[in-house]
């Protein structure tokens, strides 16, 4: 994958075009993020169906860092709260790690997300790490 496909894929999530996004994943794909995995596109597009009733992402490209097996994206996340979601959903649902957004509160988050790549150039494995700065 390219920079510029990375550009077409964050267009994509921007848009919720879960459609053309899932055309960069290879059939068995992986997303790690916050202590909880998502295997496969359906079960992408079941936990992506339910965290955006409640909450908007709009990625902001940074940097890209091409690698051997895949990349490394800089990115900031503005993450957007449309309605009350509790922590409580969250760990019913098996998603324990994530905070919920209040409702009309944006809040960025810089992360560095690990893009692995299978053979055909197609992503397999999703992680993410999040940046912390130092306090003022």
């Amino acid at each position: 994958m390219t920079e510029d496909d990375y550009h077409r894929y964050i267009s994509a999530f921007n848009a919720r075009d879960y459609e053309t996004l899932e055309t960069f994943f290879a059939d068995d794909f992986v997303l790690e993020n916050a202590g909880f995995a998502v295997r496969g596109k359906a079960a992408f597009r079941e936990f992506y169906a339910f965290f955006h009733a409640f909450c908007r992402e709009e990625v902001e490209f940074k940097e890209f860092f091409p690698g051997r097996s895949g990349f490394v994206a800089n990115v900031v996340i503005h993450f957007t709260g449309l309605k009350e979601l509790t922590q409580k959903e969250l760990d019913a649902r098996g998603y324990p790690g994530m905070t919920p957004v209040p409702v009309g509160v944006t809040v960025p988050v810089e992360f560095y997300i690990h893009y692995i790549l299978d053979d055909e150039g197609l992503i397999r494995h999703i992680k993410g790490a999040v940046w912390v700065p130092e306090a003022a």
